[in-house]
């Protein structure tokens, strides 16, 4: 703006600031009309030219109600919960265990997660969402079949298992353009509690299997489904999902029936690990600007008058931006530091920040040590924080969930699909004839030719005994042996060898012999 303008504006806004409350509007309007300008783009300006005062201090500014042990305790967990760098929870979890496929329910929010080994596999994602859908009991109320499952277009999440698995199922698979992941943004939120709320604890208790883990992570999602209160609805998750209805609770089949149907200005630079940021083409080092952490970011400007230095721009107790230089790194032809020492003739260290010196005594505290190394050597063998002390999931272990009653829903249609084995003739009328002598009755050769012609592909196995039976009842030769005996009335019938009779059919007629 050129001056005339600057003097203009700053005249309507002292004129706005005599008329007070109420008068305002008539003084800006009456300077658009002078200036040609809209009101917002007046405001703008005015905000420019103004003096705007800082926010006056808190009476209680730098007093606590926390005495230091306290801060150094919650410090600690805070440190072990967090990751290094500062974005998220739990990197530790994040070495040990895969991403959880993790399950929103659209309408309840409610959240159901399992940790598979083996990463984002398609076997892994159908085995969590059978699981899901199954009917667990107790606090675990989410189950029965998805109308909807809406899912990012992952090759694992859009495979033909997961897609036959869904269609026998009635499941309509929907999954989301390609690099529009807010369109799943729920499921990111119910990532993100998870980690927050369930992964930041698992620093400090011993897990040594998956089950475990799962174990862990199946009473946190029971306990916080039913006492969180979902800022949509209102209510629990739980209490959100027990509204469902009969007629919209489909029960899924057996997991075992399932499994077969299934056949990712000053400009702003980054502290490195030595203490420098990198700048127009060259390094410069921050170790004299104060409170200069690893990892921080730094806003840098160049400095006109020397151009070996540039300036960091901070700001000071009163709230006013401060300018550090700070030198740029001279190298040699080959790219070496010139102030760095030479290997086999001497070695030096960074000098620890003030944050490294805090965050040595925050790790003496978690540990109960007193030097660097004993922390250190702590944490290479995974001792557990605070001695054990601290059991994040005692709320959990310690809660009773009330008894739910049963929820009424429909039968699933599918079927379970059945694989018929044939047999070959010549093995069938092997057992048929086995069966016909301990029956005591004679096999006729055009029993084989009957069943070869019945079944030209095969005898299925389980019609084999029903065929048996088919063809006894076809024959009617019976083989009696009739032992010597004493007739009564004084007469003997002395045979020496046994005496066959032919038996006729039932139901026809004539004499015996």
């Amino acid at each position: 703006m050129n001056p005339i303008l600057t003097e203009r504006i700053l005249a309507i806004a002292q004129a706005a600031e005599k008329a007070g409350h109420g008068g305002k509007d008539a003084v800006y309007q009456t300077g658009c009309q002078a200036l040609g300008i809209s009101r917002a783009t007046l405001l703008r300006k005015i905000k420019q030219v103004s003096y705007k005062p800082p926010r006056r201090q808190r009476v209680d500014c730098g007093t606590s109600a926390l005495t230091r042990e306290e801060a150094l305790q919650i410090s600690g967990v805070m440190m072990a919960s967090h990751r290094k760098n500062g974005n998220a929870f739990t990197a530790w979890s994040r070495r040990l265990i895969p991403r959880p496929p993790l399950i929103h329910a659209g309408t309840s929010g409610w959240i159901y997660a399992e940790y598979r080994f083996g990463g984002e596999t398609t076997q892994n994602f159908t085995d969590v969402l059978i699981n899901a859908m199954q009917e667990r009991g107790g606090a675990d109320v989410l189950h029965g079949v998805p109308r909807i499952l809406y899912t990012d277009p992952g090759c694992a999440l859009v495979s033909s298992t997961l897609r036959n698995l869904c269609q026998t199922l009635g499941i309509q698979l929907i999954a989301h353009k390609a690099g529009n992941a807010r369109a799943t943004g729920s499921v990111e939120k119910a990532r993100d509690i998870l980690e927050c709320h369930f992964e930041s604890g698992l620093r400090f208790v011993q897990v040594d299997n998956i089950d475990e883990l799962n174990r862990l992570v199946g009473l946190w999602r029971k306990k916080y489904n039913r006492t969180a209160i979902h800022r949509r609805t209102g209510m629990t998750r739980t209490d959100c999902w027990l509204r469902i209805t009969p007629g919209q609770l489909i029960k899924a089949p057996p997991v075992d029936v399932c499994r077969e149907l299934a056949v990712s200005l000053p400009e702003n630079r980054k502290v490195s690990t030595h203490l420098r940021v990198s700048f127009r083409g060259s390094e410069y080092d921050v170790r004299q600007v104060p409170g200069i952490c690893v990892g921080d970011t730094v806003q840098i400007v160049r400095n006109p008058w020397r151009d070996s230095k540039a300036q960091v721009v901070m700001m000071n107790e009163n709230g006013l931006e401060v300018f550090c230089r700070m030198p740029e790194v001279a190298k040699d032809d080959y790219g070496f530091d010139l102030n760095s020492p030479t290997p086999g003739e001497s070695f030096r260290a960074l000098p620890h920040t003030t944050a490294q010196h805090h965050l040595a005594e925050v790790g003496q505290t978690l540990y109960g040590n007193h030097h660097t190394g004993e922390t250190a050597a702590a944490q290479k063998a995974r001792a557990l924080p605070l001695g054990g002390r601290f059991n994040p999931y005692l709320d959990n272990e310690r809660d009773t969930p009330p008894i739910y009653l049963p929820r009424q829903g429909q039968v699933s249609t599918v079927c379970a699909p059945r694989f018929e084995e044939r047999l070959n003739p010549v093995v069938v009328v092997q057992q048929l004839r086995a069966r016909f002598q301990a029956a005591g009755k004679t096999w006729r050769s055009e029993f084989y030719t009957t069943l070869t012609q019945r079944f030209p592909d095969g005898i299925p196995a389980d019609l084999v005994d029903a065929l048996g039976d088919e063809l006894m009842a076809q024959t009617g030769d019976v083989v009696v042996n009739l032992a010597q005996s004493r007739l009564t009335g004084g007469h003997h019938a002395e045979t020496e060898n046994p005496v066959t009779a032919t038996q006729s059919d039932p139901g026809s007629t004539g004499p015996c012999a």
